[in-house]
C-alpha cells in the first residue's frame, strides 16, 4: 500500500476515506451523465432549429411567389392605365377639335345676324347664343389644359417678359366684363419694369381666372381690387374682392380639381364653374416654382386670391 494512502488512513480514518472516493468517482459519473444529457439536448435543438427554418423558408418561398405574381399583375394594370390615359387623350383630341370647329361657325353667325336688322328679342336671342358658345369654349380650353395637366404634357413656353404685361393685356376684356355686372375694378398702379422668366400667354390665364371669379361671385354695386407688386425675390398678385368669401375649410380645398364651394347657396352662380379653373391656375403657378392661395375673413365677408412667382430674367 502506498505511503501516501497510509497516510490518509491514520488521519481521516477508513471510513471517511471510502466517503471521499464514493464521492470523487460519483462526481466524474455525473459529469459524464450531464454530458451525455447536453449532447442529446443540443442534437433536439439543432433539430428543431432546422425544421423551424424549413418552415420559415418555405413560407418565404410562397410570399415571393405571391409577390411576384402581384407585381405581374400591376405591371399589367399599369401598362392598361397608359393605354387608357393615351386613348383617353386621343379622344379628347378629336372630341375639341371636332366641337370647336362648328362652335366657332355658330358664334361668328350669331354675331353677324345681331349685326342685321334683327328685333330686340331676336337680337337678346343671338346675344343669349354667343354667351353660351363663350361658356362651352372655356370648358372645352379647360378640359384641353386638364388632360395635358394630367398626362404630364402641359407645355410652358417661358421667355424673359415683363411682369405687368400679364395684367395689361387682359385688362381692357375684364374690365367689360366688371361694366356689365356693375362691378368696379380698381387697378393700383402698375410695378414698373420687372423682368421674369414665365409663359406670359399662362400667367395672364391664371390672372384671368383669378379677376372673372372675383367679378362673378362680387354683387353689383361692389369692388374687385388689383393689386401687382415685388416683394423681395418674388413678383406678387392679389384680387381682392368683396363678394360672398369662403369658408375657412375651403381656402385650399377650393383649388381641387372639380372642387365646387360647399357653402354657395346661389345655384345659378355654381352651375356658371366647373371647378377646373383654379386647378388649372395651380398648375400653371408650381410650374413656375410659384405659391398660390387664398385668404377670407369668412362668408359674405370677400376673400383674397393671390399668387407669387420668382422674379428675374
Amino acid at each position: 500500500m502506498a505511503p501516501e494512502i497510509l497516510v490518509l488512513l491514520g488521519v481521516c480514518g477508513f471510513g471517511l476515506l471510502v466517503a471521499l472516493f464514493v464521492l470523487f468517482r460519483g462526481a466524474e459519473y455525473i459529469n459524464s451523465t450531464l454530458g451525455g444529457i447536453r449532447e442529446v439536448r443540443s442534437d433536439r435543438l439543432i433539430q428543431q432549429f432546422t425544421r423551424a427554418m424549413a418552415v420559415s423558408e418555405n413560407r418565404l418561398y410562397v410570399k415571393s411567389r405571391q409577390l411576384e405574381e402581384l407585381a405581374k399583375k400591376l405591371a399589367g394594370a399599369n401598362l392598361t392605365l397608359e393605354q387608357m390615359d393615351n386613348m383617353k387623350s386621343k379622344f379628347l383630341s378629336m372630341v375639341v377639335h371636332d366641337v370647336r370647329t362648328p362652335l366657332a361657325s355658330i358664334r361668328g353667325f350669331s354675331e353677324l345676324l345681331i349685326k342685321k336688322n334683327v328685333g330686340e328679342k331676336e337680337a337678346q336671342y343671338l346675344k343669349n347664343i354667343v354667351s353660351s358658345t363663350d361658356q362651352l369654349g372655356r370648358l372645352i380650353s379647360d378640359l384641353t389644359d386638364l388632360a395635358m395637366i394630367e398626362a404630364g404634357k402641359l407645355k410652358m413656353e417661358k421667355t424673359v417678359i415683363d411682369y405687368s404685361d400679364i395684367a395689361r393685356d387682359i385688362l381692357p376684356g375684364i374690365s367689360i366684363n366688371a361694366q356689365k355686372k356693375g362691378v368696379e375694378l380698381a387697378v393700383n398702379e402698375l410695378p414698373s419694369y420687372s423682368p421674369l422668366h414665365g409663359d406670359k400667354f399662362r400667367l395672364s390665364q391664371v390672372l384671368m381666372n383669378l379677376l372673372n371669379n372675383a367679378i362673378k361671385f362680387t354683387p353689383a354695386g361692389k369692388r374687385v381690387e388689383l393689386t401687382l407688386r415685388r416683394e423681395g425675390r418674388h413678383l406678387a398678385a392679389y384680387v381682392k374682392d368683396s363678394g360672398i368669401g369662403l369658408h375657412p375649410s375651403e381656402t385650399k380645398r377650393i383649388f381641387e380639381k372639380f372642387y365646387q364651394a360647399k357653402y354657395q347657396k346661389d345655384e345659378k352662380l355654381r352651375k356658371q364653374g366647373w371647378g377646373l379653373g383654379l386647378c388649372i391656375a395651380q398648375e400653371v403657378v408650381r410650374a413656375h416654382k410659384g405659391d398660390i392661395g387664398a385668404i377670407s375673413p369668412g362668408l359674405g365677408k370677400g376673400s383674397t386670391f393671390w399668387f407669387r412667382i420668382p422674379a428675374g430674367g
